[in-house]
């Protein structure tokens, strides 16, 4: 049980890295006005954990570290590359603080806070994630074109052996 639930909790960390994108805008029909989605495909970075514990503070690099144990405290570090279209159009980054280990699927919670870097400003989110495949945090401001943003973005985490995903955008309109 507990190596299973220590592969699922590195998994889950291992892939949490946001960031990313492809970028077009689409409108769409809401109640409270047009929003702009902007999408982005994201290249995560390595690993990096760091691993608080009664015996001290150690980075955590690789997601198969068998001494990996996931615990209330712990943060993950990133700095991840966004792509449109294949080019390189922006990068974001953060930390994510392990919140909870629970007998649950997912078995982490977190509390993440992350700035996007864009051509034309940035873009802010924070809010509560897992280390579920997908996440969602809310746009919580910005800079540049992105002065007052509000909404939320959607990371999904494809799993795949090139460590990448996918960032949605959902920005609403004042």
């Amino acid at each position: 049980m507990r190596t299973a639930l220590t592969t699922a909790v590195v998994a889950g960390l291992g892939v949490l890295v946001l960031t990313a994108g492809s970028a077009g805008p689409a409108p769409a029909d809401r109640s409270r006005g047009h929003d702009r989605v902007i999408t982005f495909d994201v290249q995560f970075t390595g690993f990096f954990l760091l691993d608080f514990s009664a015996t001290g503070v150690r980075e955590v690099t690789a997601i198969d570290d068998p001494a990996l144990s996931p615990s209330r405290g712990d943060q993950i570090v990133f700095e991840d590359t966004l792509l449109q279209a294949g080019d390189t159009v922006g990068a974001g980054g953060g930390t994510c603080t392990v919140t909870s280990v629970v007998p649950a699927d997912p078995p982490i919670n977190l509390s993440c806070q992350v700035s996007y870097q864009l051509l034309d400003g940035q873009v802010v989110a924070q809010g509560r994630a897992s280390n579920a495949p997908v996440k969602t945090l809310a746009i919580v401001g910005g800079t540049g074109r992105y002065v007052g943003a509000s909404g939320e973005l959607e990371l999904t985490e494809l799993g795949n052996a090139e460590n990448t995903g996918t960032l949605v955008l959902r920005l609403d309109r004042r």
